[in-house]
């Protein structure tokens, strides 16, 4: 007997790091997603849900299907519009569900630009805009906001049925 009970977990520091599932937490069933009772939902582990497909916990629901995101760190721009220079200031950027003309605007986008490409098109912000927006946010949140799409594309919309 190897002295273990059913409680027993292990955590392998050994993990290669490129795994996906690399520092995981393992029981002798195999990893596991460890969900720590946040946002009401009793500490059950759901091992359908990808943790990258959740929305952050700050990310806000619109009535219209939307999502608004406080950015972290704000961000302020100056852009010229109709020959008038203003300063714009993002403290948050609202998420749109995709459509397929997004799909292809996205899809023959240069892979360095993907991100960016998906950004603007998702938050319905000019792409030069965005060119200069998504160089001056903060990591967490271009993460946070990746998140969000992910959420998109993994999730249907609501249809009341």
């Amino acid at each position: 007997m190897s002295g273990k009970t059913g409680k027993d977990i292990e955590i392998d520091l050994d993990e290669d790091t490129s795994s996906s599932e690399a520092g995981a937490i393992i029981n002798e069933d195999g990893p596991l997603a460890i969900n720590d009772g946040e946002d009401g939902d009793d500490g059950v582990i759901d091992e359908d849900v990808d943790p990258l497909d959740k929305l952050p916990k700050h990310a806000i629901k619109n009535d219209d299907g939307s999502v608004t995101l406080p950015l972290y760190a704000s961000v302020t721009l100056r852009t010229k519009k109709n020959d008038k220079i203003r300063e714009r200031v993002f403290k948050d950027l609202t998420f749109h569900r995709l459509v397929g003309a997004d799909q292809r605007a996205i899809a023959a986008a240069e892979d360095k630009d993907m991100a960016v490409v998906s950004f603007a098109r998702a938050t319905r912000i000019n792409q030069a805009v965005m060119n200069a927006l998504f160089d001056r946010l903060d990591a967490a949140d271009i993460k946070n906001a990746g998140q969000v799409l992910n959420h998109f594309l993994s999730s249907g919309p609501r249809t009341g049925r």
